[in-house]
């Protein structure tokens, strides 16, 4: 079985989280092509191990040679948000399968409608293609994987170290300090001084604006409270390990990725969530208990943290069995590896 992959990730697992879930694909099936159209590239065209990386301007010529390079596998993935029509216009002769990594835009019926299979990674997502006209039979839900064997509770787990919260989903551009709910965490830190913040970046290798700003803000209204930590960490369980829960303060829906790497990870090792009511991932939060939901504001963050708190050995214990049940990563390859066979003998 030859798995061709197509993606709008960047192609870096070391810094994005579509590029890792891609990355322990391609391990385990990656016999055929990777190809990604990213605008995240380090230049225009670009060859590696990970696979053939072009910049958007160049889709146009990536159209015309699709039919050339889908004769190379047996089978199409398609790795990108809701409706990548480049791709899903391109691919004709081969079957198809969607996974929806990010869903922000709205679901196109006519795209869809050309796979023979759509996997989600929320319920939410699920409900919104059945809402736009898609077959839920033909939708599934598959949440990302990771390894449990690096990620898992230290010993004493179940007892919060401190006021101390983890955020480690970083905007690239300064356009999303706002969605993504940096500018809250910020405001939250400068009106409760005794909740402790670490901020981890990771440095995009196309740029980035984000980075700057908040540094800008931090030199502006100082606050001792939020230390902010640059770089590619090879091992975030340190991190995890260090703080009493993870955070994300999404303003909107569309405030970033939907199932974070960071937070399933520190899920693994049994660091609870504090989950905005705006992001997606809030509902799985309240269904299985391993965390506390927040209405966005301050106050709200404030009385989240401390029933967070109250709670803190049973919201432990919930958030390290909610991450065996759902995010093993040997769970998510089988579950991928039946849907390639169901699609290819269909």
């Amino acid at each position: 079985m030859r798995v061709s992959y197509w993606t709008t990730a960047c192609l870096d697992p070391r810094i994005e989280a579509v590029s890792k879930e891609l990355e322990d694909l391609r391990t385990r099936f990656g016999a055929g092509r990777t190809v990604a159209l990213s605008e995240h590239l380090t230049r225009s065209i670009c060859w590696s191990r990970a696979g053939m990386g072009l910049h958007p301007r160049f889709q146009n010529a990536l159209r015309a040679l699709m039919p050339l390079l889908e004769l190379f596998g047996d089978l199409n993935h398609v790795y990108a948000e809701v409706a990548p029509s480049t791709f899903l216009n391109g691919l004709r002769s081969r079957p198809t399968i969607l996974t929806i990594a990010s869903e922000k835009g709205d679901p196109r019926e006519d795209l869809v409608r050309r796979c023979s299979a759509i996997v989600v990674q929320t319920r939410g997502m699920a409900r919104r293609l059945v809402e736009a006209g898609v077959d839920a039979a033909r939708i599934r839900l598959i949440y990302p994987g990771i390894d449990l064997g690096r990620f898992a509770p230290r010993s004493g787990a179940e007892a919060a170290p401190s006021r101390r919260v983890l955020f480690a989903t970083f905007p690239r551009a300064q356009e999303e300090i706002r969605d993504r709910g940096v500018a809250f965490l910020l405001e939250v830190a400068a009106e409760h001084p005794d909740i402790e913040f670490d901020l981890v970046s990771r440095p995009w290798r196309s740029g980035g604006t984000a980075l700057a700003a908040v540094k800008d803000e931090l030199a502006r209204r100082p606050r001792a409270n939020v230390v902010l930590h640059e770089g590619v960490h090879a091992d975030m369980s340190g991190f995890y390990h260090r703080n009493a829960f993870t955070v994300i303060p999404y303003m909107s829906a569309a405030g970033g990725k939907e199932c974070p790497r960071s937070l399933l990870e520190s899920l693994a090792c049994g660091v609870p969530a504090l989950v905005s009511r705006c992001a997606p991932f809030a509902e799985f939060v309240e269904e299985e208990g391993c965390g506390v939901v927040f209405e966005p504001s301050p106050s709200g963050f404030r009385a989240a943290l401390e029933q967070g708190l109250a709670d803190y050995p049973a919201l432990s214990a919930r958030a390290a069995a909610s991450a065996r049940r759902h995010f093993d990563l040997e769970q998510t390859l089988l579950a991928y590896s039946a849907l390639y066979a169901e699609v290819l003998a269909a």
